[in-house]
């Protein structure tokens, strides 16, 4: 069985501007998350993994016993 040659089609010139509202809110997170303690990173690691798969805190800490 042949396989077929795509023909490489140029891509696309992007025209994306250089500052958006998006990526001076996510500069401003990147400052004030490098600013965090260890301490202070950890517990918003938790508290997301809370949010992400839900359950208590302290019933996740201890484990579930498997």
């Amino acid at each position: 069985m042949k396989k077929r040659a795509h023909a490489v089609q140029k891509k696309k010139p992007l025209d994306y501007p250089e500052e958006t509202e998006g990526s001076r809110l996510a500069a401003k997170a990147r400052k004030m998350a490098n600013s965090l303690t260890a301490e202070q990173r950890r517990e918003y690691f938790n508290r997301a993994m809370v949010m992400i798969y839900g359950g208590d805190e302290r019933k996740e800490a201890a484990g579930s016993g498997r």
